[in-house]
């Protein structure tokens, strides 16, 4: 038992020193789309600015003499009843001094669009491809600009604004906050808005504040705290009356910590999806005991301190330890997503333990037996067998691996 924790152990933490010193090629390139709709001086009209971040290390850099170099293509389509309104393709090379730079989960590449667009609902296709690797993935999105037709006065989308949390320290305790932007055109005079915060549909909080409207377009910046939030994910709802009509807008936003990797939105499912450290005894029933039944505080603390512990690299900001074991989470996601969340599936469990197999047998059409899947892992003189007993791609493990349940 205690050769196959160091095993496993050692799987964790060799591959992930190998994600961190290398771009991978065989992996989709990862790349996420925001967008703001803004209204326009003229009635009937919007503004679209979409922004496009792609991860350093989710492409190929080639050293290049002193620096390291990586081009991307990027094609925006915009579409209206099927009929492309509006749009671009264009090239970009980016080149950046240090190697460390090129593999750095906490920086990104960053492109910005804008569109005037007639107030109709349009749907936008993004392709970005890696030029040097031929890896290409796809966003597509709904821009619902009709918002815009109609209306005495235009209210654009509430966006979160992405920059580092305000603390005020003048008030006891002290009120830390982030702060959303939306934006108006069409009014003039002061308005009254009400925002909500929603934890998976219940609402947890609501404020109401004033804006000495303008009528030109112009953004509007409000702050809410976050004091008493949890690490996760919530929904902000932000309402105002038009004619009469309470309009609404929404959007999603996340608390977050310093240093803690993108790929976790929500502690209490990070804890939970640690449950595969402690069969394989990584973190004793105990300690993982404690954590999960942690709150606030308490619960980042040991969450914290758990992963710090078994950096294999402290003298870095990266954790690649924590930061290998939630990719895997995310690609088992990715990959075995049915009834289930893919890193609660038999072959999650595995994926996210031993990492991609060596080689898979597919056995799907087989006439005397049902559907089943076959991994080899050969460095490891393994090998796992998954049946699809119901015949809905639910497959699990034939037998049960003692070995690696306490």
């Amino acid at each position: 038992m205690k050769l196959m924790i160091k095993t496993i152990f050692f799987i964790l933490v060799v591959h992930s020193m190998l994600l961190y010193a290398q771009n991978i090629p065989d992996e989709p390139i990862r790349f996420q789309v925001d967008y703001r709709i803004r209204p326009l001086a003229e009635p009937g009209y919007g503004q679209l600015d979409i922004t496009i971040k792609i991860p350093n290390r989710s492409i190929l850099f080639k050293k290049k003499e002193d620096i390291f170099e990586a081009r991307i293509d990027v094609t925006i389509s915009i579409m209206h009843d099927g009929k492309k309104i509006a749009g671009d393709t264009w090239f970009e090379m980016i080149i950046k001094e240090s190697y460390q730079e090129t593999i750095a989960s906490n920086q990104f590449i960053e492109l910005k669009k804008s569109y005037n667009l007639e107030a109709e609902d349009v749907n936008v296709i993004i392709y970005v491809t890696d030029i040097f690797t031929q890896r290409m993935d796809k966003k597509e999105f709904v821009a619902k600009l009709s918002m815009f037709k109609d209306v005495a006065w235009s209210l654009g989308n509430v966006t979160y604004l992405n920059e580092p949390l305000q603390i005020d320290s003048s008030k006891t305790p002290p009120v830390k906050y982030i702060r959303f932007v939306f934006s108006a055109a069409g009014k003039e005079g002061k308005e009254k808005f009400t925002y909500r915060i929603f934890d998976d549909g219940e609402k947890i909080r609501e404020g109401y504040f004033y804006v000495d409207l303008k009528k030109e377009p112009q953004d509007y910046i409000f702050p809410i705290s976050i004091n008493n939030l949890g690490y996760k994910e919530y929904t902000l709802e932000l309402s105002t009356f038009i004619n009469d009509v309470e309009v609404k807008r929404s959007t999603r936003f996340q608390v977050r910590w310093q240093n803690m990797p993108p790929l976790i939105h929500d502690l209490d499912v990070a804890i939970r999806q640690m449950r595969y450290l402690r069969m394989t005894n990584f973190i004793s029933v105990e300690e993982y005991e404690t954590m999960l039944k942690a709150e606030g505080e308490e619960q980042k603390r040991l969450f914290q301190e758990f992963w710090k512990k078994h950096d294999p690299t402290p003298t870095t900001l990266e954790n690649e330890l924590m930061n290998e074991y939630f990719h895997r989470i995310q690609l088992a996601n990715q990959m075995f997503s049915g009834f289930q969340q893919g890193w609660e599936t038999d072959r999650g469990m595995i994926y996210i333990i031993f990492g991609e197999p060596d080689d898979v047998e597919i056995h799907s059409f087989e006439l005397s037996t049902k559907p089943y899947i076959i991994w080899y892992y050969h460095s490891l003189n393994r090998q796992f067998l998954f049946v699809d007993y119901t015949g809905f791609g639910d497959y699990q493990l034939a037998d049960p691996v003692f070995d690696l349940t306490y």
